[in-house]
C-alpha cells in the first residue's frame, strides 16, 4: 500500500498539461480530474438505471490516469505522445507490481480498450470533466478562449447518458 500511495501522491501534485500550455494559473491536477470523474459516476449511480456497473465506472475513473504518476501527463502536441500507449502499459505494470495492486492493470486495459459500457461511460466522463473545466477557466479568466477544449470534448462524447449530461451542462 505504501508504494501505491506514493504513486497516487504524485498525481495530487501533477498539473494537467493542457491547462499548463494554456497558461492557466494554478491548473487542476490529474488527481483532481480523476476525483471529479469518480464523483460524477457516484452521483449518477443513484439516479440512473442498472445499465451500468457504477462501482466499475468509479474504479475506471480513479485508475485511468494512474500511469501518469510515472510518465507524466502527455498531450498530443508532445513528441513523446507517439510512445504514450507503450509507456503507460509499462508504468501500469510497475505500479501494479510495486503497489501490490494487480487490479490496476485490468482496469487500465478495460479503460484503454473502451469496449465495455462502463469504459465508454468513463471516457465520456473524462471528456465532460474537460468541458466543465474549460467553462470554469473561461469564467475565471475571461480573456481565455478555451472553445478548442470544449469542442474537442463535446465531439468525443459517445454514450446516450454522456450526451444527456453534456446537453444539461450546455443549457
Amino acid at each position: 500500500m505504501k508504494k501505491l500511495l506514493e504513486y497516487s501522491e504524485q498525481l495530487k501534485h501533477l498539473s494537467r498539461s493542457g491547462w499548463v500550455k494554456e497558461n492557466i494559473k494554478s491548473p487542476e491536477t490529474v488527481a483532481a480530474h480523476s476525483w471529479q470523474m469518480a464523483l460524477m459516476a457516484l452521483a449518477l449511480s443513484g439516479r440512473v438505471d442498472a445499465q451500468y456497473d457504477f462501482n466499475k465506472v468509479i474504479k475506471l475513473c480513479l485508475c485511468h490516469d494512474l500511469a501518469e504518476s510515472v510518465i507524466g501527463d502527455l498531450t498530443p502536441h508532445e513528441k513523446e505522445y507517439c510512445q504514450k500507449q507503450t509507456a503507460e502499459k509499462q508504468a501500469m505494470d510497475k505500479i501494479a507490481e510495486e503497489g501490490d495492486f494487480p487490479e490496476a492493470i485490468l482496469l487500465f486495459e478495460e479503460y484503454e480498450n473502451n469496449l465495455t459500457p462502463e469504459a465508454r461511460l468513463a471516457h465520456d466522463l473524462d471528456k465532460i470533466d474537460m468541458y466543465v473545466q474549460a467553462l470554469d477557466y473561461e469564467k475565471k479568466f475571461p480573456e481565455k478562449d478555451l472553445s478548442e477544449f470544449r469542442n474537442s470534448a463535446a465531439s468525443e462524447i459517445r454514450t446516450i447518458l454522456g450526451k444527456a449530461i453534456l446537453n444539461d451542462i450546455q443549457k
